[in-house]
């Protein structure tokens, strides 16, 4: 197991829901985290990925956490909404791995994880370019741990139904739930542990890890 004291974590969308769990989860392992949120740096603009990068001291572990969840059909999805989903969920998180990453493998050192999603694999109607969006991270996290390795390890977590959205009636939390083996919703804890766990591993790269409670086995 490798120590993450005194490492610096940066955790994009670090300050809410599962990425605030994962913030907390990581300084509780030793690591001295910096959280950010859309208020610190828009991630979805090239000006706010540019500037959060100048800004930043020597990272060694690196969280791409924010993503945008949009509910929109079939039909309402515009070029605009379609940009600027991937713009936050696969282009930020890409240039965030190669600027950090390229340095992490100079210092001889890095850990790098990304959000996927269940979606990736089952993707959801209603969230279509959401669900491609993180099956792109899938992609990204096989591609960057061939080019940073050895001294770089990247890996995704996949969640399953875990804090989900709050329009979701009881109906549609039931059907959230109920195709998991688990027969519950997961805690962002559990994603959190997950993501502290890939951290701290010397030989696991180029891994989407689910924490989905066995959804993908239906």
């Amino acid at each position: 197991m490798v120590p993450l004291e005194g490492r610096t974590a940066l955790v994009t969308g670090g300050k809410r829901r599962v990425g605030l769990a994962i913030a907390n989860a990581l300084r509780e392992a030793g690591a001295h985290v910096i959280a950010t949120s859309s208020q610190d740096a828009d991630l979805s603009t090239r000006d706010g990925v540019e500037s959060l990068l100048v800004s930043l001291p020597r990272i060694d572990l690196l969280v791409s956490s924010a993503a945008s969840f949009t509910n929109e059909k079939l039909g309402d999805v515009t070029f605009d909404s379609f940009d600027e989903t991937f713009a936050l969920n696969v282009r930020a998180p890409f240039f965030l791995a190669q600027r950090l990453g390229l340095q992490m493998k100079a210092n001889g050192f890095g850990r790098i994880v990304s959000m996927a999603d269940i979606a990736a694999t089952l993707p959801f109607p209603g969230y279509l370019p959401y669900s491609m969006s993180k099956a792109a991270i899938v992609t990204m996290t096989k591609g960057l741990a061939k080019a940073l390795a050895p001294n770089v390890l990247v890996n995704a977590v996949a969640p399953g139904p875990v804090l989900l959205p709050e329009d979701f009636d009881a109906t549609e939390r039931a059907a959230a739930v109920e195709p998991t083996v688990l027969k519950r919703p997961g805690t962002p804890e559990e994603v959190a542990r997950t993501i502290v766990f890939l951290m701290q591993s010397d030989y696991i790269t180029g891994v989407t890890l689910p924490v989905d409670g066995g959804r993908l086995l239906r």
